[in-house]
């Protein structure tokens, strides 16, 4: 398996972007649409504009109703990019879309050529311990994406991650894998433990993008700006809460942001 640490990535407006010492190694364009024109026309483009890889969501206001409807979907998307390697993005709980991944990896490289693996955002184990165990002889890359299930993950054979949380949390997250490596599985049960923590916190404030948003503001000090609507900002009351309990943990290095930084998220 590939060092789980070279695979961290971060998530960002659904763009899958590995980073380097050196900034960004690999860009792969999150080119889902409702529109099937619209995926191939965003696919073209990511490749005039040097991508390294497009990654597609399922459509989920006319959904596909079976693995095949959907393999061929994905299909036509990927055809209008034939250079760049393609990737499933499986996210059963926002796109309504139930076809399991492990059943629509089988085959899937006859259909589409230059698939080379997927970013699964669910909660079911058993379809990505399969997924894994069903595709050993290929060279898939298995990318997780409930950061708060990462380790169990990496145990099934997870290849690497792509999640909101690294953008604030890598540093804890990186400390996780690190242990994995090392097989020191109590310090890296520990490490889950503790983003398990900061996630299970927020998630019952109420957290999502808008809250992504000014939690990577917090923790950086750059200002994210608002999200679009129909998206609403985050409340002080949620950002002055995260920002406590980031501290608490250890997580939020800096003591001296401004006030202003928050102004546009909040």
């Amino acid at each position: 398996m590939a060092s789980p640490k070279k695979k961290l990535q971060g998530l960002v407006a659904a763009t899958i972007t590995p980073m380097t010492e050196h900034g960004l190694d690999q860009v792969v364009i999150h080119v889902g649409a409702l529109s099937l024109k619209e995926s191939q026309e965003l696919a073209q483009h990511a490749a005039e504009i040097g991508a390294d890889g497009i990654a597609v969501i399922a459509p989920f206001f006319l959904k596909p109703w079976n693995k095949d409807v959907l393999i061929n979907f994905l299909k036509e998307v990927a055809a209008a990019a034939p250079a760049l390697p393609f990737y499933y993005y499986h996210i059963p709980a926002l796109t309504g879309v139930k076809i399991r991944a492990e059943e629509l990896l089988d085959g899937i490289q006859d259909k589409i050529p230059t698939f080379q693996g997927l970013k699964f955002s669910d909660t079911d184990l058993l379809d990505f311990g399969q997924c894994v165990d069903q595709n050993r002889q290929r060279q898939f890359a298995f990318l997780f994406g409930v950061d708060e299930q990462l380790l169990s993950a990496l145990v099934m054979g997870a290849t690497g991650a792509v999640g909101s949380t690294y953008n604030y949390l890598g540093k804890k997250t990186n400390q996780m894998l690190e242990a994995f490596e090392q097989k020191d599985f109590s310090s890296a049960l520990n490490h889950q433990f503790c983003i398990q923590r900061f996630i299970n916190f927020v998630l019952k404030l109420g957290f999502g993008v808008s809250q992504t948003k000014a939690i990577m503001t917090l923790v950086s000090g750059i200002p994210m700006g608002p999200p679009r609507p129909p998206l609403q900002k985050a409340s002080r009351e949620f950002i002055d809460n995260a920002k406590a309990k980031l501290k608490s943990l250890d997580f939020l290095l800096s003591t001296d942001l401004k006030d202003g930084n928050f102004e546009s998220c909040s």
